[in-house]
């Protein structure tokens, strides 16, 4: 499964291409919340299912839609980046993601390229691998939290904060 980092700073870049690096920061904090059944001891729950997500989602939407539309785009942000995360989970095991529609699904997707006197050979690769939901309540649930893919997003996202800021100062930046 994608570490905390991972999904943390996923969800980051996604809003910071949408909103101002303050709002951003919180809103990818939207981006770890399917992983709150980890808390219960249950991993992949629920709360990793799109079809809920949306369920429950839409009245929020609707009300704020209806009464806060200034934030509608907000709460739209705030669903991708939920959804994002159940995505990123589906790449790494498998996912109740379209539960109760489907049982739980993972993606083996991979290129392999090789390149030698032959020439260049690609393999394209993509895998649905299907398997029964587990909603079992476990003695423990363990994951990374932090991993090199994690630190590289995060890396990437202050470098791209750091040359923002640069070319502001010197007056060469782009909007």
């Amino acid at each position: 499964m994608p570490d905390l980092l991972t999904h943390y700073m996923a969800s980051y870049l996604v809003a910071r291409a949408l909103v101002g690096p303050r709002r951003a920061l919180l809103l990818a904090f939207v981006g770890l919340l399917p992983d709150v059944d980890a808390l219960l001891l249950v991993h992949r729950w629920v709360t990793h299912s799109v079809p809920v997500a949306l369920l429950t989602s839409a009245p929020l939407l609707a009300l704020t839609y209806a009464y806060k539309r200034g934030y509608f785009g907000v709460a739209m942000l705030a669903v991708l980046l939920y959804t994002l995360h159940i995505v990123m989970d589906l790449l790494t095991g498998l996912t109740p993601a379209l539960w109760p529609l489907a049982p739980a699904l993972a993606l083996n997707i991979g290129v392999n390229g090789v390149y030698g006197v032959d020439g260049v050979k690609v393999t394209p690769g993509f895998e649905v691998v299907v398997g029964p939901v587990d909603f079992a309540r476990r003695d423990s649930v363990e994951g990374p939290l932090v991993s090199e893919i994690g630190l590289m997003l995060a890396l990437v996202a202050a470098l791209t904060s750091l040359i923002e800021c640069a070319s502001r100062r010197l007056g060469v930046y782009r909007a």
